[in-house]
């Protein structure tokens, strides 16, 4: 490389435009940032479909942060949601150790993440089952590889998607940001789910916030709100059950309608 060149990577739109999409019974749970519940509600909701008679499956194409010992990981939260038999690697076909973006921790690795191989794990999924959900990584924007962002990966499997967001002060514009990133690329946003990945503050300014970034979202937005979901405090120690709870709660019961509403 010569003295001074600077090697700039940009996102593809050409990846975000398959040839020959196909339709899809299911939704990609997408965020507007690492750490808003993507995994939860992405387990929440799964269960509430499979509860509804319906075979679902689940994906989590990519994970990262996954070294040995480091604690249950959200593939196997999924899997355990409802119940899966599937092969981990079609759940999961990219795995890091590293607890970094998906670009970076796939760099560290010496691999390079190809959108074609998680279609075919994808469609491996589809097959087996009517509804799959998955859950990706990080926000919209983050790149998976230095061609593509996860909203391509979206695009690419044909999914609608659901968004979750805080239901705290900045909410607002990480939702329409990431909702807007989406519709870019024609992308059919199902829902925003607002939620409480950390207990909330009890305090009448929190209230006021709060209230502020609901209303804001719901009237800003052009697609359904659905939350803020509560916090459950149970699912720190007791997974299941919390996630039980979770999967019997209105909004997500809501949200199940949606995904089934979009099927094709």
């Amino acid at each position: 490389m010569a003295p001074g060149h600077q090697t700039v990577w940009m996102f593809s739109p050409q990846l975000s435009r398959p040839s020959q999409p196909l339709p899809r019974s299911g939704c990609f749970v997408t965020g507007t940032d690492t750490g808003v519940g993507k995994t939860l509600v992405t387990a929440a909701l799964a269960l509430c479909l499979k509860q509804r008679g319906l075979r679902v499956g689940v994906m989590k194409p990519i994970e990262t942060g996954q070294a040995n010992g480091s604690g249950v990981s959200d593939a196997e939260r999924l899997r355990a949601a409802v119940e899966a038999s599937d092969p981990a690697e079609v759940i999961t076909p990219y795995r890091f150790s590293a607890p970094l973006a998906p670009l970076a921790a796939a760099r560290l690795a010496g691999s390079v993440i190809e959108i074609d191989r998680i279609v075919a794990a994808y469609e491996t999924l589809a097959a087996g089952h009517p509804v799959v959900v998955v859950e990706g990584v990080g926000g919209v924007m983050v790149p998976i590889s230095p061609q593509a962002a996860v909203r391509d990966l979206i695009v690419r499997l044909g999914l609608p998607a659901v968004v979750v967001g805080r239901a705290t002060l900045g909410g607002v514009n990480h939702a329409l940001l990431a909702v807007e990133a989406l519709r870019e690329r024609g992308v059919v946003t199902l829902g925003i789910v607002l939620n409480h990945p950390v207990a909330p503050l009890l305090s009448s300014t929190n209230a006021m916030q709060e209230d502020s970034t609901v209303g804001l979202v719901k009237e800003l937005s052009g697609v359904p709100v659905i939350g803020p979901l509560p916090h459950e405090a149970v699912l720190d120690h007791a997974w299941a059950v919390g996630l039980a709870r979770m999967a019997q709660h209105p909004g997500i019961c809501e949200l199940a309608r949606l995904v089934m509403g979009s099927a094709p």
